[in-house]
């Protein structure tokens, strides 16, 4: 009985509205497209061929792990989606390939990330650039088959051609660090 009198209720009180959206064309629709937006361009640095060198260290394991890898970065989908394909090697680990994307939410003005692995890993986040020391920082929460993590990290541009960077993943809703990976990428 209550389901069918809330339904009742509903189309009561959305009968009135039925007809109350305004009537467009497509010319209204193409002149609300969106522009890109011109934060996009801050990404531009990223774009192109990287080599990378670096250390992971990871709790509970008292070796530290050599880390090489490469990694191609382009805009897609007209200049609005930052893609980068990566392949990474780490010691007796072995290789993992992924890929990252980044976009701009004008409305939240924040550039949003996401990125997924073979190795069942992904994250969703947020990212943000510090114009006084020329470092990005990102903020994540990654999803992975060992748990769920934080992860922070940051990349700085010594140059135009040398990034430093470094990444940190944190279990327990931030309280234990899982995991702490730094490194340098090149351009080729």
């Amino acid at each position: 009985m209550f389901r069918r009198s809330s339904l009742i209720l509903s189309l009561v009180l959305t009968a009135p509205m039925v007809g109350c959206m305004p009537k467009i064309t497509i010319d209204d629709m193409k002149q609300m497209t969106p522009k890109r937006p011109p934060e996009l361009g801050m990404l531009d640095a990223f774009i192109g061929r990287w080599t990378s060198e670096g250390e992971a260290k990871f709790t509970g394991l008292d070796e530290t792990i050599k880390m090489t890898g490469t990694s191609e970065a382009k805009w897609d989908g007209n200049g609005w989606i930052f893609v980068n394909r990566f392949s990474s090697s780490m010691a007796d680990l072995g290789d993992m390939l992924g890929i990252e994307t980044w976009t701009y939410d004008v409305r939240a003005k924040k550039f949003r990330t996401t990125w997924a692995d073979d190795h069942g890993g992904s994250g969703v986040g947020t990212a943000w650039h510090d114009a006084r020391t020329n470092t990005w920082h990102v903020k994540s929460k990654v999803y992975s088959p060992w748990g769920d993590n934080i992860g922070v990290g940051t990349a700085h541009f010594v140059d135009k051609d040398t990034v430093e960077w470094n990444w940190k993943e944190y279990a327990m809703g931030g309280l234990m660090l899982t995991m702490e990976m730094n490194g340098t990428n090149h351009r080729r």
